[in-house]
């Protein structure tokens, strides 16, 4: 029996392709293309309200960022966090046209019908190496926050119990505060 197996596409071929079609945007997973449909309003409500929580709460120190694209491997890596932390330290290294190898401290993820467990899980993992400390898994349909850690910790809170952000010391949201708005 013979199997046929895919091609890898390396960094320089992914940034060759073609545009994708309208709403959709493209990662590079292990060298696998993987075209991503648009996100669902619930999706980026979540995306917004953190956001806007996250920049303002930084209070001048990094900021929040919807759909962050971010490349934590030199090659076969390219993901879109659906919300990034970025230090404002971190934002004077990517200034330029290029994708810098980087993966932020904190990303957050809204499952959609497209987040498939097996996609967040190897998404993470990428991220941990790369260098992200926290990464956030926002179940809408659940109403709950899985928070990983980077040392192996992790935690579920609902909606509506304070989530302590390790990128923001002493500081707390809770989601339900910040959709009833």
């Amino acid at each position: 029996m013979s199997t046929v197996g895919r091609a890898l596409v390396s960094w320089e071929q992914f940034l060759e392709l073609p545009d994708p079609e309208p709403g959709f945007h493209q990662e590079l997973h292990d060298g696998e293309v993987v075209s991503v449909p648009p996100a669902r309003p619930i999706h980026i409500l979540v995306q917004s309200v953190l956001v806007e929580w996250f920049t303002t709460q930084a209070q001048g120190r990094g900021r929040a960022v919807q759909e962050f694209p971010y490349r934590p491997m030199e090659n076969l890596q390219f993901w879109q966090a659906d919300v990034a932390y970025v230090p404002s330290e971190d934002w004077k290294g990517m200034r330029g046209d290029d994708y810098p190898v980087y993966a932020p401290p904190l990303i957050i993820e809204v499952l959609s019908p497209s987040n498939r467990p097996t996609k967040i899980k190897r998404q993470r993992t990428h991220a941990f190496a790369a260098g992200t400390q926290e990464f956030w898994v926002v179940d809408t349909v659940e109403r709950s926050i899985q928070v990983f850690y980077s040392n192996g910790q992790e935690g579920l809170y609902r909606f509506d119990e304070p989530v302590a952000v390790s990128v923001l010391p002493g500081d707390s949201v809770v989601l339900e505060a910040l959709l009833e708005r």
